[in-house]
């Protein structure tokens, strides 16, 4: 490594001076932004306490104002029409409805009033009867009778609720369905002169117009609705809010409490409703709130002869309380003081500390990009000459270091390089080794198209191998799965491979039970049997089939391996020893036979399938799952099985890894030799 540069000393000369100064402009700065944040959070509060005054002052304007329209509107209609229910003509014609003079004499009466109501309509309903008459522009100028109150139907329960009512009069917004019009019905009891309810009479007014004139608005945020004494909606801007059918109904659920989400403000609510109705009309009381959402201010005004209550709410958020001058004025007034402040300490700034900074910056930023080359030269005697040249010898140090790590790296990389390349020629070369014990070559000769193979290791080299060997009238199929993958189940196939030659060469092929005990005992022998050989996994699973051509029987042994076979129809499985091949105790094999049928498949699988994660939920593919596409595809032939496997194991799979290594061997004798 090369020699690190000495660090340049900093000069000592007029330190104290400078740092004194920097020391001044701090204070200054400080101080400024202590009066800049305490205007700042004064200013605010005043202007919050304005926009709350100038809202408060909004909403009881428009309470008012809508008070007053309310009251031109309504309370014309409704004097009008307390002296139509007044009318002796409408009595006699009440108590007489058969008498057709009478009937007359009321139909030309009725028609005066019916010109003087806004909408020029009227109706009459008899308590006797319970007929409904109604009057209008294209009725004109006898009224008809339009249907039958019925005590059963929930429409007509403000017919009922009216009469019962001790008040005299109702007011209802419901859209009738009989007379498909959605009005502001205003309902007067009629009575005889022993004040008994002999019918309804009354007017109502369209209730688009009467939103339109009524509630009509554009201040933005500003929100005007009445409420009746339950705190129904009985008008409102927005028609989905309106609660129509209020007479006579005890379940409304168009109320203004359910815009309300605080319990906190439905009682402050109740309490400003109930001190609006106390001042008959005199006091308009104010609350703050949070209306469907959103923080307000509202006010409420009492409607006494009606018995409504006129609530407006102002969003603080949306609402321009402020008007454009004075906002404009606030605006320039801040920015004239910041300006003043500003341009106090931003030449000495700008000199002093920021235009030496930015400079530093940009060298920095050179440097950090990788080119030290870059010197950062000062001869200010202050903290910021001394930052500089500090940099710079740290500059130096970096350039020095990053030279001498680039060269270790190049370095480091060849000889990665050339580790990774001889692993990976000796990894290909292993593999080919272990391509050389597996049985293609025989069974592409003696078995060609009776048998399917389907191996995949985890790795470029695994712990899976499958055997075939074949004599005169016989032949043995196997597939061995041994502890691990990669390299090291690699080298467990060449321990497991020599094993089964030796039991091979030494115990009948009839007895797989006795191969699998054989190969066990030789397996043993060949591996330490010290304590730290028993710490690592080297036991093998292996599936053993004997077939005989001749008896047209196939004997099989398992060691934690079992054997699938199907017929077509279904699916049955021979499950193996639960011990495997050189375990930590060794255990006993039994052998069970199954007769070689035609088209009879045999199907020997390592776990590596059965555990392999996929799906939906990320389960092992699992033997109820391989006995199921088995069921479903036994029939096929093998060469189409084996297409049909992979499909199924990569559709299932997915993007998940490949967590061990495959293996799968099915054969199958259709001839009968």
């Amino acid at each position: 490594m090369p020699p690190l540069p000495a660090p340049v000393p900093p000069p000592q000369a007029g330190r104290a001076g400078w740092s004194l100064r920097s020391k001044t402009v701090g204070l200054l700065l400080a101080a400024t932004a202590v009066i800049l944040l305490a205007a700042l959070l004064i200013g605010i509060r005043v202007a919050e306490d304005i926009r709350e005054n100038l809202g408060t002052a909004l909403a009881r304007n428009h309470a008012q104002l809508t008070k007053q329209r309310i009251l031109s509107a309504v309370g014309r209609e409704m004097a009008l029409a307390q002296r139509f229910a007044e009318s002796t003509v409408l009595r006699e014609w009440m108590t007489g409805e058969q008498d057709a003079a009478k009937t007359e004499r009321f139909f030309r009466e009725g028609e005066g009033f019916r010109r003087a109501f806004a909408d020029q309509a009227y109706f009459a309903a008899l308590a006797s009867s319970r007929h409904f008459y109604f009057a209008d522009p294209q009725a004109a100028p006898r009224a008809a009778m339009r249907y039958t109150a019925d005590p059963a139907n929930p429409d007509d329960a403000w017919f009922f609720a009216t009469l019962k009512s001790s008040q005299g009069y109702s007011l209802n917004v419901d859209y009738d369905k009989k007379l498909q019009v959605t009005n502001v019905w205003i309902n007067i009891v009629v009575r005889d002169e022993g004040e008994r309810p002999i019918g309804i009479a009354g007017t109502g007014l369209n209730l688009s117009r009467f939103l339109s004139n009524v509630l009509a608005n554009r201040e933005t945020g500003v929100v005007t609705m009445v409420l009746d004494q339950n705190g129904a909606i009985i008008a409102h801007p927005d028609p989905r809010q309106i609660a129509y059918a209020t007479a006579g109904n005890q379940n409304i659920e168009k109320t203004i409490y359910r815009l309300l989400e605080r319990p906190a403000d439905k009682e402050a609510l109740r309490r400003t409703l109930v001190a609006a109705a106390s001042d008959e009309g005199e006091g308009t009381p104010t609350l703050r709130l949070k209306l469907e959402g959103a923080p307000s201010l509202a006010a409420a005004t009492y409607i006494p002869s009606l018995r409504w209550t006129v609530l407006t709410a102002v969003d603080l958020n949306t609402s321009r309380v402020f008007d454009a001058p004075l906002i404009t004025a606030l605006a320039l007034g801040s920015l004239l003081l910041l300006a003043l402040l500003v341009g106090l300490y931003t030449a000495g700034l700008n000199r002093l500390v920021l235009a030496p900074l930015a400079a530093l910056t940009a060298a920095v930023q050179r440097i950090g990009a990788g080119h030290y080359g870059e010197r950062l030269r000062s001869n200010r005697g202050d903290e910021i000459g001394e930052l500089t040249r500090a940099f710079d010898t740290m500059a130096q140090q970096v350039r020095a270091h990053s030279e001498n790590l680039e060269r270790l790296v190049d370095e480091r990389t060849r000889e990665l390089a050339d580790a990774h390349r001889k692993v990976t020629d000796s990894i290909r070369y292993a593999s080919l080794i272990q391509h050389a014990i597996l049985p293609d070559r025989a069974l592409k000769a003696d078995l060609q198209g009776q048998y399917f193979v389907l191996w995949r290791p985890r790795d470029v080299v695994g712990g899976d191998f499958y055997l075939y060997r074949s004599a005169t009238g016989q032949c043995l199929f196997g597939v061995v799965d041994c502890a691990g993958h990669g390299v090291p189940g690699a080298c467990m196939t060449m321990i497991a491979h020599a094993a089964l030659e030796v039991a091979l060469g030494d115990t009948p092929w009839q007895d797989p039970a006795a191969l699998l005990q054989r190969t066990d005992q030789v397996a043993r022998g060949m591996l330490p049997g010290d304590d730290r050989s028993r710490q690592i996994a080297t036991s093998m699973d292996m599936g053993l089939c004997h077939v005989d051509l001749e008896r047209r029987l196939v004997t099989f042994a398992g060691a934690r391996l079992g054997l699938f076979w199907s017929d077509g129809d279904n699916c049955e499985e021979i499950p193996g020893h639960r011990r495997g091949v050189n375990d930590r105790r060794s255990g006993s094999y039994d052998n069970a036979q199954v007769p070689l049928a035609a088209g009879r498949t045999f199907y020997l699988v390592s776990d590596g399938l059965l555990d392999q994660a996929g799906g939906d939920q990320g389960y092992g593919f699992g033997a109820r799952r391989l006995a199921a596409w088995i069921r479903a595809h036994a029939h096929l032939p093998l060469a189409e099985q084996k297409s049909a496997l992979l499909e199924e194991i990569q559709a299932y799979q997915g993007p998940l890894a490949q967590r061990d290594d495959i293996t799968l061997l099915a054969f199958r004798f259709d001839d009968q030799r």
